[in-house]
């Protein structure tokens, strides 16, 4: 029968831990959170079932997760106390020769299941599993995959935030035009960072290939500090010079922008710039912009001052709504949406 028993840690609160088929696509079932909760959803020859339980295990802590295949029943333990004992009539899954063969997909599913699940899920799950047992095998066949994959490896100590490891960048399709005037638009970014590096791309919008406006770390000709600058094409028009942005550190980083004005924050300090180039990015936004974070697509050389990956930190708002990076149009696989590397001050 079906078991699989696990240490999970997560500040997600929607993802797919697990989901196990058979050889056939005909039965399955998956183990996923919703809400912070555990979920279940199964299907076999006697029909679906989806079902959640227990505490919102999503605090970034270590819980034991088990699911067990009994008798009659599919029982869920966090931390070796039940939480769901769901009825099964009739075995998950048929043995064949006497073998119980499944395929088993981690954090994620297979294309074509998404349609065919009980209650629809945003699959990404950003988390950390250790101390597998999958059908009381241990963690064979699991331990050979995640070894050679270094973006799979656990973080040691995590906290809250998204982690931009240097190599990539999220995509989001936002609209910021205000809806009974496409003339009157507003950008209002509110970010908390937290550099590893000197010289990245945090925030930007494309259009075609041009970027007009792009929210950049870059280094400072000080030893001791970074600017933070504002660009429209390859034209900054904002700058502020922070000491020491590469420490363990958040920074306050805001930037507002309407067609007649910009304002960009740094802590308690403001720049503001009512340059002409404004002109530009008003008539990309009067067309069609893209939003980036933590990077840039391949654009023209010289259509932008800086194309460097963003490594670090970063939680960001844009207009008062906080980005889910599992909700992005896409997404470097080695971003981690919902953990940051804790360092200890």
């Amino acid at each position: 029968r079906f078991t699989a028993e696990f240490d999970f840690r997560t500040y997600d609160e929607e993802g797919v831990i697990l989901y196990a088929e058979s050889l056939d696509n005909t039965a399955w079932i998956l183990l996923a959170l919703r809400d912070g909760k555990i979920e279940i959803q199964f299907k076999n020859e006697f029909g679906t079932k989806v079902t959640s339980g227990g505490k919102a295990i999503n605090d970034g802590l270590w819980h034991i997760v088990s699911v067990e295949e009994l008798e009659h029943s599919i029982s869920v333990k966090i931390a070796k106390e039940a939480v769901m004992s769901i009825n099964s009539p009739g075995a998950l899954f048929k043995q064949s020769q006497g073998f119980l063969e499944t395929k088993v997909y981690i954090a994620g599913l297979p294309r074509q299941v998404g349609n065919t699940l009980v209650k629809q899920i945003n699959p990404r799950l950003d988390g950390c599993i250790r101390a597998w047992n999958l059908m009381n095998q241990g963690h064979s066949g699991v331990k050979e995959v995640i070894q050679g994959k270094q973006s799979k490896h656990c973080l040691v100590a995590v906290e809250r935030g998204s982690f931009y490891p240097g190599t990539g960048m999220a995509k989001f399709q936002i609209n910021y035009n205000n809806l009974d005037n496409a003339e009157d638009w507003l950008i209002n970014v509110t970010m908390t960072i937290r550099p590893s590096t000197d010289t990245g791309v945090m925030f930007a919008l494309v259009s075609n290939e041009t970027v007009p406006l792009a929210l950049s770390i870059v280094d400072s000709n000080s030893s001791d500090s970074q600017k933070i600058i504002v660009t429209i094409g390859n034209s900054t028009v904002a700058h502020l010079e922070s000491k020491k942005l590469c420490t363990p550190k958040k920074v306050l980083v805001g930037l507002l922008v309407t067609k007649q004005q910009l304002e960009l924050s740094v802590d308690s300090h403001t720049d503001r710039s009512n340059s002409e180039q404004l002109s530009i990015l008003h008539q990309a936004m009067m067309a069609n912009v893209v939003t980036y974070l933590g990077g840039l697509p391949d654009v023209p050389l010289g259509s932008t001052l800086v194309t460097t990956f963003y490594n670090g930190c970063m939680e960001v708002k844009v207009n008062n709504r906080q980005l889910d990076l599992d909700e992005a149009i896409s997404k470097h696989n080695d971003i981690r949406s919902h953990s940051c590397p804790l360092i200890m001050q």
